[in-house]
Protein backbone atom coordinates (compact mmCIF):
# COMPACT_ATOMS: atom_id res chain seq x y z
CA UNK A 1 0.00 0.00 0.00
CA UNK A 2 1.30 3.44 -0.91
CA UNK A 3 2.50 5.66 1.95
CA UNK A 4 1.52 9.22 0.84
CA UNK A 5 3.83 11.03 3.28
CA UNK A 6 7.03 12.50 1.91
CA UNK A 7 8.98 10.03 4.04
CA UNK A 8 6.99 7.15 2.57
CA UNK A 9 7.42 8.35 -1.02
CA UNK A 10 11.18 8.81 -0.62
CA UNK A 11 11.54 5.40 1.01
CA UNK A 12 9.63 3.74 -1.82
CA UNK A 13 11.89 5.52 -4.30
CA UNK A 14 14.85 4.10 -2.36
CA UNK A 15 13.42 0.60 -2.75
CA UNK A 16 12.66 1.17 -6.46
CA UNK A 17 8.96 0.73 -5.81
CA UNK A 18 8.30 4.15 -7.37
CA UNK A 19 10.04 4.35 -10.76
CA UNK A 20 9.83 6.19 -14.07
CA UNK A 21 8.25 4.64 -17.17
CA UNK A 22 10.27 4.57 -20.38
CA UNK A 23 8.20 7.42 -21.82
CA UNK A 24 9.45 9.97 -19.27
CA UNK A 25 11.92 12.59 -20.41
CA UNK A 26 15.06 13.59 -18.47
CA UNK A 27 15.07 15.72 -15.33
CA UNK A 28 15.22 19.41 -16.32
CA UNK A 29 14.56 21.54 -13.22
CA UNK A 30 17.38 23.93 -12.30
CA UNK A 31 18.64 24.48 -8.76
CA UNK A 32 16.73 27.78 -8.42
CA UNK A 33 13.41 26.05 -9.04
CA UNK A 34 14.29 23.23 -6.65
CA UNK A 35 15.10 25.76 -3.92
CA UNK A 36 11.78 27.49 -4.53
CA UNK A 37 10.00 24.15 -4.09
CA UNK A 38 11.55 23.74 -0.62
CA UNK A 39 10.66 27.33 0.27
CA UNK A 40 7.04 26.48 -0.57
CA UNK A 41 7.17 23.36 1.62
CA UNK A 42 8.60 25.25 4.59
CA UNK A 43 5.91 27.92 4.26
CA UNK A 44 3.18 25.28 4.23
CA UNK A 45 2.14 25.86 0.63
CA UNK A 46 0.77 23.02 -1.52
CA UNK A 47 3.37 21.94 -4.07
CA UNK A 48 1.15 20.29 -6.65
CA UNK A 49 0.42 16.65 -7.35
CA UNK A 50 1.96 13.45 -8.59
CA UNK A 51 0.13 10.73 -10.49
CA UNK A 52 1.29 7.15 -10.06
CA UNK A 53 0.21 4.05 -11.96
CA UNK A 54 0.31 0.83 -9.98
CA UNK A 55 1.06 -1.61 -12.75
CA UNK A 56 0.96 -5.38 -12.51
CA UNK A 57 2.01 -5.91 -16.13
CA UNK A 58 5.38 -6.10 -17.85
CA UNK A 59 6.69 -2.55 -18.31
CA UNK A 60 9.99 -0.87 -19.12
CA UNK A 61 11.20 1.55 -16.46
CA UNK A 62 14.22 3.34 -14.99
CA UNK A 63 15.14 4.48 -11.51
CA UNK A 64 14.48 8.02 -10.33
CA UNK A 65 17.78 9.92 -10.32
CA UNK A 66 19.37 10.25 -6.88
CA UNK A 67 22.19 12.62 -7.77
CA UNK A 68 21.96 15.22 -10.53
CA UNK A 69 25.15 16.24 -12.32
CA UNK A 70 24.45 18.84 -15.00
CA UNK A 71 28.01 18.64 -16.32
CA UNK A 72 27.78 14.98 -17.30
CA UNK A 73 25.58 13.49 -20.01
CA UNK A 74 23.12 11.18 -18.30
CA UNK A 75 22.92 7.61 -19.57
CA UNK A 76 19.88 5.78 -18.27
CA UNK A 77 19.67 2.08 -17.55
CA UNK A 78 16.26 0.64 -18.37
CA UNK A 79 14.84 -2.46 -16.74
CA UNK A 80 11.77 -4.57 -17.38
CA UNK A 81 9.31 -5.35 -14.62
CA UNK A 82 7.91 -8.82 -14.20
CA UNK A 83 4.25 -9.57 -13.76
CA UNK A 84 2.80 -8.78 -10.34
CA UNK A 85 5.79 -6.58 -9.43
CA UNK A 86 3.35 -4.00 -8.08
CA UNK A 87 5.56 -1.07 -8.92
CA UNK A 88 4.30 2.49 -9.13
CA UNK A 89 5.18 4.24 -12.40
CA UNK A 90 5.21 8.05 -12.36
CA UNK A 91 2.81 9.43 -14.97
CA UNK A 92 3.04 13.01 -13.71
CA UNK A 93 5.22 14.78 -11.15
CA UNK A 94 8.63 13.38 -12.07
CA UNK A 95 10.29 16.79 -11.63
CA UNK A 96 8.82 17.27 -8.15
CA UNK A 97 9.62 13.77 -6.91
CA UNK A 98 13.18 13.89 -8.23
CA UNK A 99 13.67 17.36 -6.72
CA UNK A 100 12.44 16.20 -3.31
CA UNK A 101 14.76 13.22 -3.34
CA UNK A 102 17.72 15.35 -4.43
CA UNK A 103 17.00 17.82 -1.61
CA UNK A 104 16.53 15.36 1.23
CA UNK A 105 18.72 12.40 0.26
CA UNK A 106 20.69 13.19 -2.90
CA UNK A 107 22.81 15.94 -4.42
CA UNK A 108 22.91 18.49 -7.23
CA UNK A 109 26.25 18.98 -9.00
CA UNK A 110 27.92 17.12 -6.11
CA UNK A 111 26.53 19.57 -3.56
CA UNK A 112 23.98 19.01 -0.80
CA UNK A 113 21.05 21.33 -0.21
CA UNK A 114 21.72 23.63 2.73
CA UNK A 115 19.28 25.91 4.51
CA UNK A 116 20.12 29.08 6.38
CA UNK A 117 18.25 28.30 9.60
CA UNK A 118 18.21 32.00 10.48
CA UNK A 119 16.26 32.85 7.32
CA UNK A 120 12.49 32.61 6.97
CA UNK A 121 11.50 36.03 8.25
CA UNK A 122 8.81 37.28 5.89
CA UNK A 123 8.55 40.72 7.46
CA UNK A 124 8.71 43.45 4.81
CA UNK A 125 9.08 40.83 2.07
CA UNK A 126 6.91 40.43 -0.99
CA UNK A 127 4.97 37.13 -0.66
CA UNK A 128 6.19 36.24 -4.15
CA UNK A 129 9.81 36.17 -3.02
CA UNK A 130 11.50 33.32 -1.18
CA UNK A 131 11.58 33.61 2.62
CA UNK A 132 13.99 30.72 3.18
CA UNK A 133 17.54 30.84 1.84
CA UNK A 134 18.19 27.40 0.34
CA UNK A 135 21.40 26.72 -1.60
CA UNK A 136 23.27 23.71 -2.95
CA UNK A 137 26.67 23.93 -1.24
CA UNK A 138 29.68 21.80 -0.49
CA UNK A 139 30.62 21.48 3.17
CA UNK A 140 33.52 23.88 2.57
CA UNK A 141 31.27 26.46 0.91
CA UNK A 142 28.77 26.26 3.76
CA UNK A 143 31.50 26.64 6.37
CA UNK A 144 32.85 29.72 4.58
CA UNK A 145 29.41 31.34 4.56
CA UNK A 146 28.53 30.59 8.17
CA UNK A 147 29.00 33.10 10.95
CA UNK A 148 28.93 36.81 10.36
CA UNK A 149 30.53 36.83 6.91
CA UNK A 150 30.21 40.20 5.18
CA UNK A 151 28.35 41.56 8.17
CA UNK A 152 25.40 39.18 7.79
CA UNK A 153 24.65 36.50 10.37
CA UNK A 154 23.88 33.21 8.59
CA UNK A 155 23.92 29.56 9.55
CA UNK A 156 23.73 27.07 6.68
CA UNK A 157 22.89 23.51 7.72
CA UNK A 158 22.39 20.45 5.44
CA UNK A 159 18.66 19.94 4.93
CA UNK A 160 19.19 16.17 5.07
CA UNK A 161 20.22 16.47 8.73
CA UNK A 162 17.42 18.90 9.62
CA UNK A 163 14.63 16.65 8.34
CA UNK A 164 15.95 13.68 10.32
CA UNK A 165 15.61 15.43 13.69
CA UNK A 166 12.69 14.24 15.79
CA UNK A 167 9.92 16.90 15.82
CA UNK A 168 9.79 16.55 19.62
CA UNK A 169 13.50 17.42 19.92
CA UNK A 170 13.68 20.08 17.18
CA UNK A 171 13.10 23.10 19.43
CA UNK A 172 15.50 21.82 22.11
CA UNK A 173 18.20 21.22 19.48
CA UNK A 174 17.69 24.67 17.97
CA UNK A 175 17.85 26.41 21.37
CA UNK A 176 21.05 24.58 22.28
CA UNK A 177 22.76 25.58 19.02
CA UNK A 178 21.39 29.11 19.27
CA UNK A 179 22.86 29.52 22.74
CA UNK A 180 26.25 28.31 21.52
CA UNK A 181 26.11 30.85 18.67
CA UNK A 182 25.10 33.69 20.99
CA UNK A 183 21.89 34.46 19.12
CA UNK A 184 19.49 37.11 20.33
CA UNK A 185 15.90 36.25 21.22
CA UNK A 186 14.28 36.99 17.80
CA UNK A 187 16.96 34.90 16.12
CA UNK A 188 16.44 32.06 18.62
CA UNK A 189 12.70 32.07 17.94
CA UNK A 190 13.18 32.12 14.18
CA UNK A 191 15.72 29.29 14.21
CA UNK A 192 13.54 27.15 16.48
CA UNK A 193 10.62 27.66 14.11
CA UNK A 194 12.79 26.63 11.14
CA UNK A 195 14.00 23.49 12.93
CA UNK A 196 10.44 22.49 13.82
CA UNK A 197 9.23 23.05 10.25
CA UNK A 198 12.09 20.98 8.79
CA UNK A 199 11.62 18.17 11.32
CA UNK A 200 7.94 17.94 10.39
CA UNK A 201 8.32 17.97 6.60
CA UNK A 202 8.78 14.25 5.96
CA UNK A 203 5.67 13.34 7.91
CA UNK A 204 3.57 15.74 5.83
CA UNK A 205 0.94 14.22 3.54
CA UNK A 206 -1.01 17.35 2.61
CA UNK A 207 1.44 19.52 0.66
CA UNK A 208 1.87 16.99 -2.17
CA UNK A 209 -1.28 15.39 -3.52
CA UNK A 210 -0.80 11.77 -4.60
CA UNK A 211 -3.17 10.33 -7.21
CA UNK A 212 -2.98 6.65 -8.11
CA UNK A 213 -4.28 4.76 -11.12
CA UNK A 214 -5.20 1.08 -10.58
CA UNK A 215 -4.55 1.09 -6.83
CA UNK A 216 -7.30 -1.50 -6.48
CA UNK A 217 -6.03 -4.97 -7.59
CA UNK A 218 -9.25 -5.50 -9.55
CA UNK A 219 -8.47 -2.49 -11.77
CA UNK A 220 -6.47 -3.06 -14.94
CA UNK A 221 -6.34 -0.01 -17.20
CA UNK A 222 -5.12 -0.89 -20.74
CA UNK A 223 -1.66 0.42 -21.60
CA UNK A 224 -3.10 2.52 -24.46
CA UNK A 225 -5.37 4.39 -22.05
CA UNK A 226 -2.55 4.89 -19.55
CA UNK A 227 -0.37 6.36 -22.28
CA UNK A 228 -3.21 8.67 -23.28
CA UNK A 229 -3.51 9.77 -19.64
CA UNK A 230 0.18 10.61 -19.75
CA UNK A 231 -0.28 12.75 -22.87
CA UNK A 232 -3.32 14.59 -21.55
CA UNK A 233 -2.02 15.47 -18.10
CA UNK A 234 1.18 16.78 -19.70
CA UNK A 235 -0.80 19.02 -22.04
CA UNK A 236 1.84 21.68 -22.73
CA UNK A 237 3.27 21.09 -26.20
CA UNK A 238 1.20 18.29 -27.67
CA UNK A 239 3.45 17.38 -30.60
CA UNK A 240 6.44 17.05 -28.28
CA UNK A 241 4.48 14.84 -25.96
CA UNK A 242 3.29 12.70 -28.85
CA UNK A 243 6.95 11.91 -29.45
CA UNK A 244 7.13 10.60 -25.87
CA UNK A 245 4.07 8.50 -26.54
CA UNK A 246 5.59 7.14 -29.75
CA UNK A 247 8.84 6.33 -27.94
CA UNK A 248 6.92 4.43 -25.29
CA UNK A 249 4.99 2.44 -27.90
CA UNK A 250 8.18 1.63 -29.79
CA UNK A 251 9.83 0.62 -26.52
CA UNK A 252 7.30 -2.17 -26.05
CA UNK A 253 9.01 -4.09 -28.89
CA UNK A 254 12.35 -2.29 -29.35
CA UNK A 255 13.57 -2.52 -25.76
CA UNK A 256 16.86 -0.74 -26.37
CA UNK A 257 15.42 2.29 -28.14
CA UNK A 258 15.96 4.67 -25.21
CA UNK A 259 19.66 3.95 -24.55
CA UNK A 260 20.43 3.57 -28.26
CA UNK A 261 18.95 6.97 -29.12
CA UNK A 262 20.65 8.53 -26.08
CA UNK A 263 23.98 7.21 -27.32
CA UNK A 264 23.27 8.37 -30.85
CA UNK A 265 22.35 11.91 -29.76
CA UNK A 266 25.46 12.11 -27.61
CA UNK A 267 27.65 10.94 -30.50
CA UNK A 268 26.26 13.36 -33.09
CA UNK A 269 26.64 16.32 -30.71
CA UNK A 270 30.08 15.36 -29.41
CA UNK A 271 32.69 18.05 -30.10
CA UNK A 272 30.10 20.00 -32.10
CA UNK A 273 28.45 23.36 -31.25
CA UNK A 274 25.00 21.96 -32.02
CA UNK A 275 22.11 20.71 -29.91
CA UNK A 276 20.47 18.01 -32.00
CA UNK A 277 17.78 16.20 -30.03
CA UNK A 278 16.30 12.77 -29.61
CA UNK A 279 13.31 13.85 -31.70
CA UNK A 280 15.61 14.96 -34.54
CA UNK A 281 17.32 11.57 -34.55
CA UNK A 282 14.00 9.72 -34.34
CA UNK A 283 12.66 11.66 -37.33
CA UNK A 284 15.76 10.83 -39.35
CA UNK A 285 15.23 7.14 -38.60
CA UNK A 286 11.60 7.44 -39.69
CA UNK A 287 12.66 9.07 -42.96
CA UNK A 288 15.20 6.30 -43.56
CA UNK A 289 12.33 3.84 -43.24
CA UNK A 290 10.18 5.93 -45.59
CA UNK A 291 7.68 6.71 -42.83
CA UNK A 292 5.73 9.77 -41.75
CA UNK A 293 7.59 12.06 -39.32
CA UNK A 294 4.59 13.74 -37.69
CA UNK A 295 4.37 11.94 -34.36
CA UNK A 296 0.70 12.70 -33.75
CA UNK A 297 -0.22 10.81 -36.93
CA UNK A 298 2.01 7.84 -36.22
CA UNK A 299 0.70 7.08 -32.73
CA UNK A 300 -2.82 6.61 -34.04
CA UNK A 301 -1.74 3.57 -36.10
CA UNK A 302 -0.48 0.96 -33.63
CA UNK A 303 0.09 -1.68 -36.32
CA UNK A 304 2.45 0.66 -38.14
CA UNK A 305 4.25 1.42 -34.88
CA UNK A 306 4.87 -2.30 -34.37
CA UNK A 307 6.42 -2.54 -37.85
CA UNK A 308 8.54 0.52 -37.16
CA UNK A 309 9.81 -1.03 -33.93
CA UNK A 310 11.06 -3.98 -35.98
CA UNK A 311 12.58 -1.96 -38.85
CA UNK A 312 14.00 1.25 -37.37
CA UNK A 313 16.94 -0.48 -35.62
CA UNK A 314 18.16 -1.57 -39.07
CA UNK A 315 18.86 2.08 -39.96
CA UNK A 316 20.80 3.08 -36.83
CA UNK A 317 24.29 2.75 -38.32
CA UNK A 318 23.47 4.58 -41.55
CA UNK A 319 21.67 7.38 -39.75
CA UNK A 320 24.54 7.77 -37.28
CA UNK A 321 26.90 8.14 -40.21
CA UNK A 322 24.55 10.65 -41.85
CA UNK A 323 24.46 12.90 -38.77
CA UNK A 324 28.22 12.71 -38.29
CA UNK A 325 28.88 13.64 -41.92
CA UNK A 326 26.37 16.48 -41.70
CA UNK A 327 28.14 17.84 -38.61
CA UNK A 328 31.43 17.91 -40.52
CA UNK A 329 29.88 19.67 -43.51
CA UNK A 330 28.07 22.25 -41.37
CA UNK A 331 31.21 23.15 -39.46
CA UNK A 332 33.97 22.74 -42.04
CA UNK A 333 32.26 23.66 -45.31
CA UNK A 334 29.23 25.77 -44.40
CA UNK A 335 31.12 27.58 -41.61
CA UNK A 336 27.99 27.40 -39.44
CA UNK A 337 28.98 27.14 -35.80
CA UNK A 338 25.88 27.96 -33.77
CA UNK A 339 22.29 26.90 -33.19
CA UNK A 340 21.41 30.55 -33.76
CA UNK A 341 21.54 30.03 -37.52
CA UNK A 342 19.05 27.13 -37.63
CA UNK A 343 15.93 29.22 -38.05
CA UNK A 344 12.81 27.12 -37.56
CA UNK A 345 14.64 24.27 -35.83
CA UNK A 346 16.40 21.28 -37.32
CA UNK A 347 13.72 20.04 -39.72
CA UNK A 348 15.49 21.75 -42.62
CA UNK A 349 18.52 19.51 -42.04
CA UNK A 350 16.71 16.17 -42.11
CA UNK A 351 16.68 15.70 -45.92
CA UNK A 352 20.47 16.12 -45.88
CA UNK A 353 20.89 13.57 -43.10
CA UNK A 354 18.81 11.14 -45.16
CA UNK A 355 20.91 11.72 -48.27
CA UNK A 356 24.18 11.26 -46.37
CA UNK A 357 22.85 8.13 -44.67
CA UNK A 358 22.19 6.63 -48.11
CA UNK A 359 25.26 8.10 -49.84
CA UNK A 360 28.30 8.18 -47.53
CA UNK A 361 30.86 8.39 -50.35
CA UNK A 362 30.74 12.01 -51.53
CA UNK A 363 32.54 13.44 -54.51
CA UNK A 364 33.77 17.03 -54.34
CA UNK A 365 30.94 18.19 -56.59
CA UNK A 366 28.30 16.46 -54.45
CA UNK A 367 29.73 18.03 -51.31
CA UNK A 368 29.48 21.46 -52.97
CA UNK A 369 25.85 20.79 -53.86
CA UNK A 370 25.09 19.85 -50.27
CA UNK A 371 26.66 23.07 -48.96
CA UNK A 372 24.53 25.20 -51.27
CA UNK A 373 21.48 23.05 -50.58
CA UNK A 374 21.86 23.52 -46.82
CA UNK A 375 22.08 27.29 -47.23
CA UNK A 376 19.06 27.31 -49.57
CA UNK A 377 17.00 25.31 -47.06
CA UNK A 378 18.06 27.39 -44.05
CA UNK A 379 17.93 30.82 -45.67
CA UNK A 380 14.63 30.34 -47.46
CA UNK A 381 12.88 28.65 -44.55
CA UNK A 382 11.32 26.25 -47.06
CA UNK A 383 11.00 23.49 -44.43
CA UNK A 384 10.66 25.63 -41.30
CA UNK A 385 7.23 24.98 -39.79
CA UNK A 386 6.35 22.88 -42.83
CA UNK A 387 7.06 19.34 -41.72
CA UNK A 388 4.71 17.80 -44.27
CA UNK A 389 6.56 19.56 -47.10
CA UNK A 390 9.92 18.47 -45.69
CA UNK A 391 8.72 14.88 -45.34
CA UNK A 392 7.39 14.68 -48.89
CA UNK A 393 10.59 16.16 -50.34
CA UNK A 394 12.78 13.80 -48.30
CA UNK A 395 10.80 10.62 -48.99
CA UNK A 396 9.89 11.18 -52.63
CA UNK A 397 12.93 13.06 -53.90
CA UNK A 398 15.94 12.58 -51.64
CA UNK A 399 15.49 8.95 -50.61
CA UNK A 400 15.72 7.71 -54.19
CA UNK A 401 18.59 9.96 -55.26
CA UNK A 402 22.22 8.95 -55.68
CA UNK A 403 23.10 12.58 -56.52
CA UNK A 404 21.68 15.34 -54.38
CA UNK A 405 18.64 16.89 -56.14
CA UNK A 406 19.77 20.49 -55.72
CA UNK A 407 17.87 21.79 -58.73
CA UNK A 408 14.65 20.29 -57.42
CA UNK A 409 15.19 21.98 -54.05
CA UNK A 410 15.83 25.33 -55.74
CA UNK A 411 12.72 24.97 -57.89
CA UNK A 412 10.62 24.10 -54.84
CA UNK A 413 11.97 27.20 -53.12
CA UNK A 414 11.28 29.40 -56.14
CA UNK A 415 7.70 28.15 -56.47
CA UNK A 416 6.88 28.82 -52.83
CA UNK A 417 8.83 32.01 -52.15
CA UNK A 418 9.72 33.50 -55.52
CA UNK A 419 13.46 33.23 -54.86
CA UNK A 420 15.41 33.47 -58.11
CA UNK A 421 18.91 34.59 -57.14
CA UNK A 422 21.67 34.62 -54.54
CA UNK A 423 20.65 38.17 -53.63
CA UNK A 424 17.10 36.97 -52.84
CA UNK A 425 18.49 34.27 -50.54
CA UNK A 426 20.75 36.65 -48.64
CA UNK A 427 17.85 39.06 -48.05
CA UNK A 428 15.76 36.32 -46.39
CA UNK A 429 18.16 35.37 -43.58
CA UNK A 430 20.28 38.29 -42.37
CA UNK A 431 22.12 36.31 -39.69
CA UNK A 432 23.33 33.72 -42.20
CA UNK A 433 24.14 36.47 -44.70
CA UNK A 434 26.39 38.08 -42.09
CA UNK A 435 27.86 34.70 -41.16
CA UNK A 436 28.95 34.50 -44.80
CA UNK A 437 30.19 38.11 -44.80
CA UNK A 438 32.38 37.40 -41.77
CA UNK A 439 33.63 34.13 -43.30
CA UNK A 440 31.98 32.05 -40.59
CA UNK A 441 31.65 33.31 -37.02
CA UNK A 442 32.84 31.36 -34.01
CA UNK A 443 30.38 32.25 -31.28
CA UNK A 444 30.93 31.98 -27.55
CA UNK A 445 28.63 30.15 -25.14
CA UNK A 446 26.13 33.01 -25.32
CA UNK A 447 25.49 33.50 -29.06
CA UNK A 448 22.65 35.96 -28.38
CA UNK A 449 25.29 38.31 -26.98
CA UNK A 450 26.24 38.95 -30.59
CA UNK A 451 23.82 41.49 -32.06
CA UNK A 452 22.95 42.48 -35.61
CA UNK A 453 23.27 46.22 -36.10
CA UNK A 454 22.87 48.77 -38.90
CA UNK A 455 26.11 50.25 -40.20
CA UNK A 456 24.41 53.47 -41.33
CA UNK A 457 21.83 54.48 -38.71
CA UNK A 458 18.29 53.38 -39.45
CA UNK A 459 16.83 56.55 -37.94
CA UNK A 460 19.05 58.85 -40.00
CA UNK A 461 18.32 56.94 -43.21
CA UNK A 462 14.58 57.13 -42.55
CA UNK A 463 14.89 60.89 -42.09
CA UNK A 464 16.52 61.09 -45.51
CA UNK A 465 13.65 59.14 -47.09
CA UNK A 466 15.37 55.86 -47.92
CA UNK A 467 13.12 52.84 -48.52
CA UNK A 468 12.81 49.94 -46.06
CA UNK A 469 14.52 47.55 -48.50
CA UNK A 470 17.61 49.76 -48.69
CA UNK A 471 17.81 50.53 -44.97
CA UNK A 472 17.50 46.85 -44.04
CA UNK A 473 19.60 45.43 -46.86
CA UNK A 474 22.05 42.76 -45.70
CA UNK A 475 24.96 44.97 -46.78
CA UNK A 476 23.94 47.58 -44.18
CA UNK A 477 24.33 45.17 -41.26
CA UNK A 478 27.21 43.79 -39.26
CA UNK A 479 27.64 41.80 -36.05
CA UNK A 480 28.88 43.38 -32.84
CA UNK A 481 28.78 42.61 -29.14
CA UNK A 482 25.83 43.87 -27.12
CA UNK A 483 28.13 45.96 -24.91
CA UNK A 484 29.55 47.71 -27.98
CA UNK A 485 26.07 48.30 -29.38
CA UNK A 486 25.05 50.19 -26.22
CA UNK A 487 27.56 52.91 -27.06
CA UNK A 488 26.60 53.26 -30.72
CA UNK A 489 23.15 54.86 -30.71
CA UNK A 490 22.68 56.57 -34.10
CA UNK A 491 26.21 57.91 -34.46
CA UNK A 492 27.48 58.21 -38.05
CA UNK A 493 29.60 55.17 -38.99
CA UNK A 494 32.72 57.19 -39.88
CA UNK A 495 32.73 58.46 -36.27
CA UNK A 496 31.70 55.29 -34.44
CA UNK A 497 34.18 52.93 -36.12
CA UNK A 498 37.01 55.29 -35.14
CA UNK A 499 35.76 55.68 -31.57
CA UNK A 500 33.47 52.75 -30.59
CA UNK A 501 33.10 53.53 -26.90
CA UNK A 502 35.15 51.26 -24.65
CA UNK A 503 36.12 48.95 -27.52
CA UNK A 504 39.38 49.49 -29.43
CA UNK A 505 39.32 51.62 -32.57
CA UNK A 506 38.66 49.58 -35.70
CA UNK A 507 41.80 49.05 -37.79
CA UNK A 508 42.05 48.84 -41.57
CA UNK A 509 42.23 45.06 -41.14
CA UNK A 510 39.08 45.05 -38.96
CA UNK A 511 37.16 46.90 -41.66
CA UNK A 512 38.52 44.64 -44.39
CA UNK A 513 37.29 41.59 -42.45
CA UNK A 514 33.84 43.21 -42.47
CA UNK A 515 34.17 43.84 -46.22
CA UNK A 516 34.19 47.61 -45.65
CA UNK A 517 36.49 50.55 -46.46
CA UNK A 518 36.88 53.82 -44.57
CA UNK A 519 35.84 55.83 -47.60
CA UNK A 520 32.49 53.99 -47.82
CA UNK A 521 31.66 55.02 -44.25
CA UNK A 522 31.89 58.74 -44.97
CA UNK A 523 28.68 60.85 -45.01
CA UNK A 524 26.81 60.65 -48.31
CA UNK A 525 28.32 57.30 -49.28
CA UNK A 526 25.48 55.02 -48.10
CA UNK A 527 24.38 53.93 -51.58
CA UNK A 528 27.96 53.45 -52.66
CA UNK A 529 28.64 51.30 -49.57
CA UNK A 530 25.47 49.28 -50.16
CA UNK A 531 26.45 48.47 -53.73
CA UNK A 532 30.13 47.75 -53.07
CA UNK A 533 29.71 45.75 -49.85
CA UNK A 534 26.72 43.86 -51.25
CA UNK A 535 28.89 42.78 -54.18
CA UNK A 536 31.69 41.69 -51.82
CA UNK A 537 29.27 39.68 -49.68
CA UNK A 538 27.98 37.87 -52.76
CA UNK A 539 31.57 37.17 -53.81
CA UNK A 540 32.24 35.77 -50.33
CA UNK A 541 29.11 33.65 -50.68
CA UNK A 542 30.40 32.28 -53.99
CA UNK A 543 33.59 31.28 -52.19
CA UNK A 544 31.81 29.47 -49.34
CA UNK A 545 28.97 27.97 -51.38
CA UNK A 546 31.22 26.79 -54.20
CA UNK A 547 28.92 28.15 -56.91
CA UNK A 548 29.08 31.38 -58.89
CA UNK A 549 26.22 33.85 -58.69
CA UNK A 550 25.36 33.04 -62.31
CA UNK A 551 25.24 29.30 -61.57
CA UNK A 552 22.96 29.88 -58.59
CA UNK A 553 20.62 32.01 -60.70
CA UNK A 554 20.55 29.22 -63.28
CA UNK A 555 19.54 26.67 -60.64
CA UNK A 556 16.53 28.80 -59.70
CA UNK A 557 15.56 29.49 -63.31
CA UNK A 558 12.58 27.84 -64.99
CA UNK A 559 13.79 25.32 -67.52
CA UNK A 560 12.33 24.70 -70.93
CA UNK A 561 10.51 21.52 -69.95
CA UNK A 562 8.89 23.22 -66.97
CA UNK A 563 7.80 26.23 -69.03
CA UNK A 564 6.28 23.86 -71.57
CA UNK A 565 4.37 22.02 -68.84
CA UNK A 566 3.07 25.34 -67.51
CA UNK A 567 1.91 26.37 -70.97
CA UNK A 568 0.10 23.07 -71.47
CA UNK A 569 -1.44 23.18 -67.99
CA UNK A 570 -3.56 26.28 -68.17
CA UNK A 571 -5.40 25.30 -65.00
CA UNK A 572 -2.21 25.59 -62.91
CA UNK A 573 -2.52 22.03 -61.64
CA UNK A 574 0.54 20.50 -59.98
CA UNK A 575 2.61 18.44 -62.37
CA UNK A 576 5.56 16.18 -61.79
CA UNK A 577 8.80 18.10 -62.19
CA UNK A 578 10.74 17.26 -65.37
CA UNK A 579 13.63 16.57 -63.03
CA UNK A 580 11.88 13.35 -62.01
CA UNK A 581 13.31 11.78 -65.15
CA UNK A 582 16.89 12.96 -64.71
CA UNK A 583 19.73 10.60 -63.99
CA UNK A 584 20.14 11.37 -60.30
CA UNK A 585 17.10 9.25 -59.44
CA UNK A 586 17.57 5.63 -58.51
CA UNK A 587 15.35 3.09 -60.24
CA UNK A 588 12.72 1.88 -57.80
CA UNK A 589 14.06 -1.65 -57.97
CA UNK A 590 17.27 -0.49 -56.30
CA UNK A 591 15.61 1.11 -53.30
Amino acid sequence: MLDPTLYGLLSQIDRDEIVLPAMQRPFVWKNERISRLIDSLLRGFPIGAVMLWRTRTVQRYRRISRDIDTGVATKYVFETSSRNDNRYLVLDGQQRLTSLYVCFRGSYDRRKLHLDVLSGDGTDKDPGTEYYDCRFLSSGEAEALNGEANGARVRFVPVSSLVNISPQKAAITANKIGTELGLNEPEMVRMADTYIRCASILGDHKSLQVITVDEDPSDNTPIEEVLEIFVRINSGGLVLLKSDLLMSLLDLKWNDIQPELQDLVREVNENRPYEFTRDDVLKSLLLAEGAETRFDRLVSDRNQVELLAENLPLHIDNVRRGWQLLGCILLDDCKISSERFFRGGHNALLPFVLFLACNPELSHSERRKLVLGIYVALMSGIFGGAEARMGVFARKTVACAYKFPLRELCELTRRHYGITSLDDLLRRHLDLALNIAHGGITLDRNPEELQRDHIFSKARLQEKGYEHEQINHYANFHFLRATDNLNKSDRPPHEWFRSPGKAPTYSDQDLAERLLTWDELEPGNFERMLDARGRRIREKAEEILGFSETEITSLFAKHAEERKVEQEDGQGRSKLSPLDSLSFYRPSSNR
